[in-house]
């Protein structure tokens, strides 16, 4: 797993444990107890929140290689549901040994802020993302900022309805926006697999 290799993962190693989870499983529901954070080694998990009226509301899908639930580490209950969108393994790392360590080593804990930093620089691009007020405009800037490779490729890993409430928009609109773009000649694409042809 590519976390091993970090200085502040590696420094907890011993007190980290694993667990298998089936699609549709929860990890943890929101307003639980915190025992951990944790990290993705296969699938794919969301977190999700719901509002009073009862809507569910993606805040944020985690990957292999990712970390997720950081905010727990300074509060006693989970914030929000984390649910397998696949069949997933994840590596739970207990809160107390997470702050023992950054106690411990200083490089631990600025490691670990590194990686944070990383996640708000993120989460500033899905928010810049979200106040474009045209559709395919937001959906070209969410293909740019995801593409990788000389291609300009994005592969989508999840449903098209999970891309779309991840920029705000609803499932509809989302594959508007995208034939749209392929009828503009600014993306082509073959199911979940999309290229840029443009920007």
């Amino acid at each position: 797993m590519v976390l091993l290799g970090e200085h502040w993962f590696s420094a907890i190693s011993e007190a980290v444990r694993e667990r298998g989870l089936e699609v549709g499983q929860m990890l943890f529901r929101q307003g639980e107890p915190v025992f951990g954070i944790f990290a993705v080694i296969t699938g794919r998990l969301r977190m999700v929140r719901h509002t009073m009226e009862g809507k569910e509301v993606i805040v944020h899908v985690a990957r292999a290689g990712e970390t997720f639930a950081e905010p727990a580490l300074f509060s006693d209950i989970y914030h929000c549901d984390a649910i397998a969108d696949t069949a997933s393994r994840v590596a739970i790392l207990p809160k107390d040994a997470v702050l023992r360590s950054f106690d411990a080593d200083p490089a631990v804990g600025r490691a670990f802020m590194a990686r944070l930093a990383k996640q708000v620089q993120s989460l500033r691009s899905r928010l810049e993302i979200r106040n474009i007020r045209s559709a395919p405009e937001r959906v070209h800037q969410f293909l740019v900022l995801n593409s990788r490779g000389e291609r300009n490729e994005v592969l989508l890993d999840g449903p098209l309805k999970d891309a779309a409430a991840e920029i705000g928009l609803t499932h509809e609109a989302f594959y508007r926006a995208l034939a749209t773009l392929v009828q503009q000649g600014r993306i082509s694409r073959q199911g979940r697999l999309i290229s840029l042809t443009e920007g």
